[in-house]
């Protein structure tokens, strides 16, 4: 058995379970990309989810109620990185979740960070 992390630093045990039975043999949510830097924030409650939400969803959505990064979820979890991410996926999905990525899209284009960076590699 393993200690499962809930809110306010509680824990309770609870058997290991095999990642692919957590996801249903999936390596990808349906239709939904997560970024490995994403951050991800709960969009409802805990005590408003759905009757069918898992205690993996009850868990993450506890943990997001401030956005934390992906890994940082995949780490309290004590799950697989890509387990998490479908995890994460089919929140998102449900409209449980909302992920944001970390970066904006543009910033490996932005001319000057790029020169400031290739100038310090030559002070260098």
């Amino acid at each position: 058995m393993t200690e499962a992390p809930l809110t306010g630093g509680q824990l309770t045990r609870r058997p290991r379970v095999r990642p692919y039975v957590l996801t249903h043999g999936r390596t990808r949510a349906d239709g939904i990309e997560v970024p490995l830097d994403a951050a991800v924030q709960a969009r409802s409650k805990l005590d408003d989810l759905p009757s069918w939400a898992s205690p993996e969803a009850r868990t993450i959505v506890s943990l997001c109620e401030e956005p934390i990064p992906l890994a940082e979820v995949a780490a309290r979890l004590e799950l697989p990185l890509g387990v998490t991410r479908v995890l994460v996926g089919d929140l998102v999905a449900d409209s449980l979740v909302s992920v944001n990525e970390a970066r904006p899209p543009d910033a490996h284009t932005d001319v000057a960070l790029l020169e400031r960076l290739l100038d310090g590699i030559r002070a260098l």
